[in-house]
């Protein structure tokens, strides 16, 4: 390397000198240590780890049994907030609007953010646009269910029943524009059958109904619909996901009753506001490995119907990409509009 100085009439080149050396190598030494000292400090208070979903749910449960672990890993209390509201707009806007200084982070139910975009097209705040990937936590696939009074059992008698009478029933689903709504429309269109949906306020308000026939029936969530199932008042046609659940290993996945398209596993993803300092997020990814490699950590959130995601970090930023598009391209097929 050479160092070239002006003078007055002509340039001068000269090779650097060892003081000039030594000086350089001394600099990147201290800003190095620097960096490692200033991520071996983080953290030093409590991080808060916001939700859009309220309290006592599966997905509440799925972020406290998580903050356990990430504060005994960190050394720091995590502190989960629950923001529901507006589609999950509200905890998202909480958290991307927060100091991008690894104190706050954010469970991203990706599935439900990507629909939620698609069909109200972009908000003021985006998964892509607005926040850093940590990693993968866990994934959450849906479940076919019908009430037992209904006498069907298997996914064809329900195909068969919705064809005999074309229009006749109904099924019920979370509220428009969720997906388990659009769950029911990707069935109906693979099927080729026809029911018209019945929105309700959740999960809560609408299991009833299927449980007392009201409608035939309705994509759930495995943690609503399982004592239910246990309790012989709904069964359990098929599974929304790539393989069988271990919560019940006797029922078929919807791929292998072949139907496309409704590998509908919503992923749980935890993310930072867009701009977190990497060394940060990297110890907090760093502390998720451990959990998800903790035994205890699986079998409490396996209980409520949830598997352990198996998306690495690196490729977590495209599969955010990849739903998006996805579902962008299902709501202009389905034509699905909510207050329009």
């Amino acid at each position: 390397m050479a160092i070239q100085t002006h003078q007055p009439d002509r340039i001068v080149t000269r090779a650097p000198g060892r003081g000039w050396l030594l000086r350089a190598a001394a600099a990147l030494a201290l800003s190095a240590a620097a960096a490692s000292a200033w991520a071996a400090d983080f953290p030093q208070r409590s991080i808060q780890l916001i939700l859009s979903f309220p309290p006592g749910g599966a997905t509440d449960v799925l972020a406290r049994e998580l903050s356990q672990r990430l504060g005994d890993t960190l050394g720091q209390s995590v502190v989960v907030l629950n923001r529901p509201g507006a589609g999950g707009l509200i905890g998202m806007q909480a958290a991307a609007r927060s100091q991008a200084d690894g104190y706050t982070l954010y469970i991203s139910s990706v599935m439900s953010n990507s629909i939620y975009e698609a069909i109200n097209g972009k908000q003021q705040v985006s998964l892509d646009g607005d926040f850093d990937a940590v990693g993968a936590i866990a994934s959450a696939p849906h479940i076919l269910v019908t009430p037992s009074s209904l006498g069907i059992r298997d996914y064809a008698g329900l195909v068969a029943l919705l064809k005999a009478a074309p229009g006749k029933y109904n099924y019920a689903s979370m509220g428009a524009g969720t997906l388990s709504n659009l769950e029911g429309e990707i069935f109906k269109e693979q099927a080729g059958v026809q029911a018209l949906q019945i929105p309700y306020k959740g999960s809560s308000q609408a299991l009833p109904e299927v449980i007392a026939g009201s409608s035939v029936f309705m994509f759930d969530s495995v943690t609503s619909s399982l004592p239910h199932k246990e309790g012989g008042r709904i069964n359990v046609l098929g599974v929304a996901s790539a393989k069988r659940l271990p919560v019940m290993p006797d029922v078929p996945t919807l791929k292998e009753l072949g139907v496309q398209g409704l590998e509908a596993e919503n992923l749980f993803a935890l993310m930072a506001p867009k701009g977190t300092p990497r060394d940060r997020l990297d110890i907090v990814a760093r502390a998720l490995d451990q959990a998800q490699g903790d035994t205890g950590f699986r079998k409490a959130i396996e209980a409520q119907g949830f598997q352990v995601s198996e998306i690495s970090g690196q490729a977590l930023p495209q599969f955010i990409l990849d739903q998006q598009a996805f579902w962008r391209e299902k709501v202009k097929a389905l034509d699905i509009q909510i207050g329009k």
